[in-house]
């Protein structure tokens, strides 16, 4: 391999880069970078992680504290100098890399992108910052944002929207689902703890172990087995809110990549399950989750919104609906959404909802009980869309969760904002079907 190739800081410019120049998620650029970097060392792979998710999470705060040192804004075609300073400048201001290092890497950064005539620029900026002594640890959380995610929130959340802005930029604890059919929670924390891991209970959901560091999750013993899986404590509560019987049918209607699928599955014996999920690459995911926990269940290509393509008559006694959302909730996993989601989605993530709700309250039995959720914080796509859907429906009653420990009670439901309880932002409302609708 050239140097280049196995350099980490060049491969998070080109992850950057498909972000913010071709819209692509900050996960699948990563995994289109670094697809044929099996030779990098762990340390390697881990520091070009770190570079592409910070640049990302303070992207816009990076931008402006580099503007400060330029005499006029950059060019749109100079778009990867852009990003080659923000990476030197998160390096410098928010890593503590020591200086020459970071001078000289990201320097060099402009010559492997054949942008030798920016040395100099590059150079004078990083030297300007070392110079300034910049240091962005803190007081940057609402310069990272951009305007109307900090408007929504302030209008939606006036007493938390800072905190939610502050929580939102941490680094998330890697949280595993232990499948309790197979090993104990004791049993599991021990074997975490005897493999170098640090690894605790959750306080309010069973299934749940936060590890005190973020891993290589296949390198685990246990993983391969289906012994346990990643996935947030926050969605790990809708196995248990949908509250299943054995043989029940039972609808996963949005359910790539499939950890709810599994969950449901590890939860209730004797379900008859049905997959649904309108993308059929990422239908293979939920299959191969599936495969390594050693469960089947069928499959269906399809839109949640449109079951006369897919659905056989039969009706659900339980449908999960995790429908498509803004995403807002999980920005602390996913900072890219700061620099890929627009105003505009909004309004339309919120009609796409509310056709899947319609279309799937169809499909539900009476007395039948639809669990929808979200990892929203916006009350458009949340309370206001259930609240939207009782007026609509004469045979829709919410379930109330006053009975549960998280998150906080809303009029319709109930949201869990990001960071809170060590829990990723989520909302759950449980809709039961009163009766044939008039």
């Amino acid at each position: 391999m050239s140097e280049k190739s196995k350099s980490p800081r060049w491969l998070a410019l080109k992850s950057v880069l498909l972000v913010v120049q071709r819209g692509r998620s900050l996960d699948e650029a990563l995994k289109l970078t670094l697809q044929d970097k099996d030779q990098l060392a762990e340390r390697d792979l881990a520091l070009c992680r770190a570079l592409a998710y910070g640049v990302c999470r303070w992207y816009l705060a990076l931008q402006e504290v580099v503007m400060g040192y330029l005499r006029k804004p950059m060019k749109k075609k100079d778009k990867d100098l852009e990003v080659i300073l923000l990476l030197g400048l998160y390096q410098l201001a928010m890593m503590d890399v020591e200086h020459h290092a970071a001078v000289n890497e990201t320097v060099k950064l402009t010559l492997w992108q054949n942008k030798t005539w920016a040395k100099g620029l590059v150079n004078a900026v990083l030297r300007g910052v070392i110079r300034d002594q910049v240091d962005m640890k803190t007081g940057f959380d609402d310069a990272s944002y951009p305007d109307w995610i900090k408007q929504k929130l302030i209008q939606d959340w006036p007493q938390q929207a800072e905190s939610i802005l502050t929580a939102a930029n941490q680094q998330a604890h890697m949280v595993l689902r232990v499948d309790l059919r197979q090993i104990s929670m004791s049993d599991c924390i021990a074997s975490l703890q005897s493999q170098g891991h640090t690894a605790s209970t959750h306080e309010f959901v069973d299934s749940a172990v936060v590890l005190g560091k973020p891993c290589n999750v296949v390198a685990i013993e246990g993983f391969s087995e289906g012994l346990f899986s990643v996935q947030d404590a926050a969605t790990q509560l809708a196995a248990g809110l949908l509250d299943c019987q054995p043989g029940m049918r039972v609808l996963d209607a949005c359910a790539a990549p499939g950890g709810k699928t599994s969950h449901l599955l590890q939860a209730t014996d004797g379900l008859d399950l049905l997959a649904l999920d309108q993308d059929q690459k990422r239908l293979e995911l939920v299959a191969e989750n599936l495969q390594r926990i050693g469960s089947e269940v069928k499959l269906q290509c399809g839109d949640a919104a449109s079951p006369d393509d897919w659905f056989d008559g039969r009706l659900f006694d339980r449908i999960l609906a995790d429908v498509p959302c803004s995403a807002s909730g999980v920005i602390r996993r996913h900072p890219d959404i700061k620099l890929l989601r627009r105003p505009s989605d909004i309004d339309g993530l919120v009609t796409q909802q509310r056709r899947i709700l319609t279309a799937l309250w169809q499909l539900l039995k009476p007395g039948g009980v639809l669990l929808y959720c979200t990892c929203s914080v916006f009350k458009d796509e949340n309370e206001r869309q259930i609240d939207w859907f009782v007026q609509n429906m004469d045979n829709c009653s919410v379930l109330g969760l006053n009975s549960v420990q998280w998150g906080e009670d809303r009029p319709w439901g109930r949201q869990i904002l990001p960071g809170s309880q060590n829990m990723d932002g989520f909302y759950y409302a449980r809709l039961l079907k009163t009766g044939i609708s008039k």
